[in-house]
C-alpha cells in the first residue's frame, strides 16, 4: 500500500546514486512510471538517467538549499 502511494507522487526526491537504484528496483514497470525524480546534485541525476528515468531534475550546486530548489522545480512542472 505504501508502495503504491509512492508510485503516485509527482516527485520522489532522493540523495544518492545507491537510493535511486533502490527506487527503480522497486517499480516493476519503469516504463509506466514517468513521474519526476528531484536529486540532490549531478551524481545522482546521472545515475537516475542511466536507470531510464527521464523527468530528472538537479541543482548546479549540490546542497539541501538547491535540492529543495530541484523538487520545487519538478513540481512546478507537473502542474503545467
Amino acid at each position: 500500500m505504501v508502495l503504491k502511494l509512492a508510485l503516485s507522487a509527482p516527485v520522489v526526491a532522493v540523495a544518492s546514486p545507491s537510493a535511486i537504484c533502490a527506487w527503480v528496483n522497486l517499480i516493476s514497470e519503469l516504463e509506466q512510471w514517468n513521474n519526476s525524480v528531484a536529486c540532490i546534485g549531478e551524481t545522482t541525476a546521472k545515475a537516475a538517467k542511466k536507470l531510464g528515468l527521464r523527468n530528472v531534475y538537479y541543482p548546479a550546486n549540490p546542497g539541501l538549499e538547491g535540492w529543495v530548489g530541484s523538487i520545487i522545480e519538478a513540481l512546478q512542472a507537473n502542474i503545467k
